[in-house]
């Protein structure tokens, strides 16, 4: 029984010390298999590294079709480099943040990859669009009169 679940079993001093540790501990073996499958972990005792890897192949095919609805315009930039690129890119970094930040934090990542000076151009671009400019009309009036004055 490791440290901390002793001192788990200590600090319960009810009936349910047992079940407090057994908690704890299935708590410890989820966190595990989940760094094993979405960040490389260490594969837990018990487990086929076959059926792992396999499903950790699948959820970082997800993750990199979930990206490519949420941004499909790296698709269109990257082609048909981008599928193989993420599936890199997701075996090295576990998802942080929602999908946008994902996709924004793969473009930034393979940027540094080298792309390529078409892509390059255009993966810069969509990380730092064009600031807007005021279109005239009723929202634009609206923006420059809210807009603090300069003296």
């Amino acid at each position: 029984m490791s440290e901390r679940l002793e001192y788990l079993a200590r600090a319960d001093s009810g009936e349910d010390a047992e079940l407090t540790v057994a908690r704890a501990g299935l708590a410890e073996r989820q966190s595990t298999l989940l760094a094993a499958l979405v960040a490389g972990g260490p594969l837990p005792p018990g487990f086929d590294p076959a059926q792992v890897r396999a499903q950790a192949v699948g959820l970082a095919a997800k993750r990199r079709d979930t990206v490519a609805r949420v941004a499909p315009e790296l698709t269109v930039l990257l082609g048909p480099a981008f599928g193989p690129l993420f599936l890199r890119y997701a075996q090295q970094h576990p998802q942080d943040g929602g999908y946008r930040a994902d996709a924004r934090a793969f473009a930034r990542w393979a940027l540094a990859d080298g792309p390529g000076p078409v892509a390059e151009r255009a993966l810069r671009d969509w990380l730092a669009p064009p600031p807007q400019r005021d279109r005239p009309g009723p929202l634009g009036r609206l923006r420059r009169a809210l807009r603090p004055q300069q003296d």
